[in-house]
């Protein structure tokens, strides 16, 4: 007699047994993200590096180059959207990343089932959305009191503004790594913000700077290549030496590798608490990404990018 075989269960193909095993992460990525946000939003220092400099320096910048609103703000308009980008990566972040791991927040998070690297990414975007919401401030108040032209290329200018901006927090993940106190955050991020401002084409004009300090010293600070990503995309092209296209792939290559090495040395440097110690191999790290900027430099030299 012929048996009749019976129906073999149905099993999760490859596709959704990966969905059901990612699905999990994907939400708490999420719902971490949110969170993120909101703390954010709750710390008065961050906010303060975050909208209110950047804003004080749109008024000072419109003060002194603008006059009034008689004059667009064309020219250091690349300027004012770096500090801002700067002011959130280097002061933002880090006071975000020591107030809540001073207070045991971290310690939660890592009784959560997402995994460190997801935890680090959603925390660098969180703060990606809030320093871009920051430039778009910027552009919108400058367009209303300065009379500021819309820029001729919209979408370079964004793409110009994400490649610095995930330069500028690879740099705010190494400071929140080494940093225990706001206090170190602010010493620590002074440092790097004070020498890109004064001579590295941020906050004076590099046509404002000797030669020698314009030409040879602001290509090894990674602001210089912020500010003329955003410029490719704002001000007239005939002001460059070079052509436009090689300006822009060097300016994105420069701030991706130092975007990547600031990054690899933080999650190298990467704690839960802040008496966690460190070895002394640990701060090796830090000098692999100073090294991109002295790589990024040397490029520029003997590319003669200026």
């Amino acid at each position: 007699m012929q048996t009749e075989s019976l129906p073999q269960p149905s099993t999760p193909s490859a596709l959704s047994y990966e969905t059901n095993k990612r699905s999990p992460i994907v939400r708490a990525f999420l719902h971490h993200l949110v969170l993120s946000l909101r703390l954010n939003l709750r710390n008065p220092q961050a906010m303060v590096f975050g909208y209110v400099v950047p804003v004080f320096f749109l008024i000072a910048f419109g003060s002194v180059f603008g006059h009034g609103n008689k004059i667009p703000l064309t020219g250091v308009l690349g300027q004012l959207l770096t500090i801002s980008a700067l002011g959130g990566a280097c002061f933002g972040l880090p006071i975000q990343f020591v107030t809540e791991r001073e207070r045991g927040v971290w310690r939660r998070y890592r009784l959560t089932p997402l995994p460190t690297v997801w935890f680090v990414i959603s925390m660098l975007f969180g703060r990606y959305l809030l320093v871009l919401s920051a430039a778009i401030l910027q552009l919108i108040l400058a367009f209303w009191f300065y009379k500021q032209p819309m820029p001729q290329h919209p979408w370079l200018l964004f793409v110009a503004f994400s490649f610095a901006s995930f330069a500028f927090l690879g740099l705010g993940l190494v400071i929140s790594m080494v940093a225990n106190s706001t206090s170190a955050v602010q010493a620590l991020g002074q440092s790097l913000f004070l020498p890109m401002i004064m001579i590295g084409g941020v906050g004076v004009p590099l046509r404002m700077l000797p030669v020698f300090v314009a030409k040879h010293v602001a290509i090894f600070l990674p602001g210089r290549y912020a500010v003329q990503a955003m410029d490719l995309a704002i001000a007239d092209p005939s002001k460059f030496h070079q052509p436009r296209q090689v300006l822009i792939a060097f300016n994105f290559i420069a701030l991706a590798v130092i975007g990547i090495a600031a990054c690899l040395a933080g999650a190298k440097l990467f704690r839960w608490e802040n008496d966690t110690k460190f070895q002394k191999s640990a701060f090796a790290w830090v000098l692999v990404a100073v090294m991109a900027w002295a790589a990024a430099g040397i490029a520029a030299e003997w590319l003669r990018v200026w």
